[in-house]
């Protein structure tokens, strides 16, 4: 299931005049232009590590540099990159390309001795870090209501019987309703691949900022997507619409 985009972006990623791509950063809430972005990357990785594997509970990474900022940026805000697409005649909507919580932190000078600020953060997988708030009361419980309730904790949706914080595609995988234990001393992330290995797939975190489970036989053909410099879109084996196409 492909982000959505209008028809405006298709018509325009299709047309036989030359198009390019904007990039902006909502960072805790105010919008920064491209022209205070110096870089911008984020990088995915189906597995853990270089052969296939199962089980595990990946997050995705960003990189930037960007001027300095008047505002005062707090510990572990929240970065929201979006592209658009434009052939100086046409223009799209705003894109989003994930939730990314800052990490660390690095202030330094450019050329003109201007004072530039370079992140990195992580998406909400960071989140199922932690242990499980409560063990108490409802175990054993289905896989998918397990899931739910990672989602609840982790923030991603308002209640532990809502699926708003949870792709479609999830859902419509996991249909076994296999009985999870009380996750006594695991963390969320860990019960997560768990969950993750008994459907042979993986756990990520959508553009959207919901949990994601693609089985090893359902691997999006993209899997990376970069930001150069100028803030061009850049991915890996296609043309840059890719980066709309793929949600992870």
């Amino acid at each position: 299931m492909a982000y959505p985009v209008s028809q405006t972006w298709n018509d325009i990623v299709s047309g036989a005049k030359p198009h390019w791509y904007n990039t902006r950063v909502i960072i805790n809430g105010v919008t920064y232009a491209q022209s205070q972005i110096m870089s911008i990357s984020t990088e995915w990785r189906m597995f853990s590590e270089e052969q296939p594997t199962v089980g595990s509970c990946l997050s995705a990474e960003l990189s930037m540099k960007m001027l300095k900022p008047s505002a005062q940026i707090p510990k572990m805000a929240l970065i929201r990159p979006e592209v658009q697409v434009t052939n100086g005649t046409q223009t799209s909507e705003w894109i989003p390309q994930g939730y990314y919580y800052i990490d660390t932190r690095e202030e330094s000078k450019n050329d003109d001795n201007l004072p530039v600020i370079s992140f990195h953060a992580y998406d909400s997988m960071l989140k199922s870090e932690q242990t499980f708030p409560s063990t108490q009361g409802g175990w054993p419980r289905t896989d998918i209501d397990t899931v739910k309730l990672i989602a609840y904790y982790m923030g991603l949706q308002s209640s532990a019987s809502s699926t708003a914080g949870i792709d479609q595609r999830t859902l419509d995988a996991m249909t076994n309703g296999y009985s999870i234990s009380a996750p006594i001393g695991y963390t969320m992330r860990e019960t997560l691949g768990n969950i993750a290995a008994m459907y042979a797939g993986n756990f990520t975190i959508t553009v959207e900022n919901k949990l994601l489970l693609i089985p090893i036989n359902g691997i999006p053909e993209e899997t990376s997507l970069l930001v150069d410099e100028s803030g061009n879109v850049i991915t890996f084996g296609g043309d840059a619409i890719s980066l709309v196409d793929t949600t992870v």
